[in-house]
């Protein structure tokens, strides 16, 4: 799976920078219909309560992000429409786990969402999330029982947050491509609610909350 989430963001990278081959005039702020966030963070996902009794306790684990959204309508209050990406290059890891519960998996979030910004013609923009799309865990074989979790597994999620960006801020000068798009700041906090990957026993929900704090930077187009 982390093969096919570094093709992925290899893709992702490419795409930018051929929308960039097509944004090299001069633009004005009212052509600036397109926005590419590029972020990185963290998740955080609470315990997971099994019938057994005790909870299978996760680590944060590093987080990272590729957003892209279209203006839609509006100036002062505009509405967006786009997709996000979230992976992590490392494994989410469990805290002790007993030798029948899956050690750690991968994971990989790609939701539709709506953006709606407040103030997006201000120095700062805050703005909220809505969205939902496809959820895909890659849990790795516990060291003991009879389960067989190995493989990918996945589910619907649905994506719910807010966050604030800033004005375009730089053109970092000399940079082919890049350097000829204005890059504004974006931090963030999302949840995609999904379901779970196979623990290797059972837990007390098939859901879970996939908690992501992230920030970086925005180009816009």
């Amino acid at each position: 799976m982390k093969k096919r989430i570094a093709g992925i963001f290899s893709c992702m990278f490419v795409s930018v920078l051929a929308f960039a081959l097509h944004a090299q005039a001069p633009l004005s702020s009212a052509s600036l219909k397109n926005e590419v966030g590029l972020v990185i963070g963290a998740t955080e996902t609470p315990s997971v309560g099994l019938q057994r009794g005790g909870a299978v306790n996760l680590n944060s684990s590093l987080a990272l992000g590729a957003e892209y959204d279209r203006h839609l309508i509006g100036r002062h209050t505009a509405v967006y429409a786009g997709v996000d990406f979230l992976a992590s290059p490392f494994d989410v890891k469990t805290s002790f786990a007993a030798e029948d519960v899956s050690p750690q998996y991968a994971y990989l979030f790609l939701s539709p969402h709506v953006r709606v910004k407040f103030n997006a013609d201000g120095t700062l923009q805050p703005w909220l999330l809505f969205g939902g799309g496809y959820a895909d865990f890659s849990p790795a074989q516990p060291r003991s029982g009879s389960a067989v979790v190995s493989g990918s597994g996945s589910s619907g999620t649905l994506e719910f947050g807010g966050g604030v960006d800033t004005k375009p801020l730089v053109r970092l000068k000399g940079i082919p491509v890049v350097g000829q798009l204005p890059i504004g700041a974006r931090f963030e906090v999302r949840d995609f609610y999904s379901g779970q990957p196979n623990y290797g026993v059972r837990t007390n929900s098939t859901l879970q909350n996939n908690i992501v704090f992230t920030g970086g930077l925005v180009l816009h187009f």
